[in-house]
């Protein structure tokens, strides 16, 4: 059983431009005919020395649950010229730990002018954590001692930045408003 996703989803997406029918179709799976309350779609490009790679990220929120898919270009072999993957999870909302919100305002250095120009929306669930290792050191340049290796434990479920600059205010503000409708359907699960 289905529902149709919400126009204004639907066309986000067609504008999004990369791969409209299979992003549809993933979200559309993970919803289980749960209604849309709220959506976030933000299209990426990034750079990769001399290759160009997309990503397109789909946030909704449900009565229930967070579906997160993201959809990007898998690196090309001799067997595989062109593969899209696409990853969709559905988190619980009362499974979610933490929201957060960077959020940086341009400034004359008086006074703050116009809204956000830009934020990055955080959001953990204690579905991936990431690790960074180093090697342990001290101070002493003279130092010949093996100190081991030092790390950092890190959640790293969801981090989406949105800039003005790169992608219109309409956008930083959207990613604002999905923000606040996440925080009140977190707390409407209690």
């Amino acid at each position: 059983m289905s529902t149709a996703l919400p126009t204004d989803l639907l066309g986000e997406l067609e504008s999004a431009g990369y791969f409209p029918q299979t992003a549809a179709a993933c979200v559309q799976r993970a919803l289980r005919a749960a209604p849309v309350r709220a959506h976030l779609v933000r299209p990426e490009t990034t750079f990769d020395g001399p290759e160009v790679r997309r990503h397109l990220t789909v946030l909704v929120i449900t009565d229930r649950h967070l579906v997160v898919t993201h959809l990007d270009d898998d690196p090309a072999d001799e067997l595989n010229p062109s593969q899209v993957v696409s990853t969709t999870e559905r988190v619980r909302l009362d499974r979610v730990h933490t929201t957060g919100m960077s959020q940086v305002f341009d400034s004359d250095g008086t006074r703050v002018r116009g809204s956000e120009a830009e934020v990055t929306l955080a959001v953990t669930w204690g579905g991936s954590r990431r690790l960074d290792v180093e090697r342990a050191w001290c101070d002493d340049p003279e130092c010949q001692a093996e100190h081991g290796w030092s790390g950092t434990l890190a959640p790293a479920d969801l981090a989406l930045r949105v800039s003005a600059l790169a992608d219109g205010q309409d956008a930083v503000d959207a990613a604002v408003r999905f923000h606040d409708r996440l925080l009140d359907a977190i707390d409407a699960v209690g």
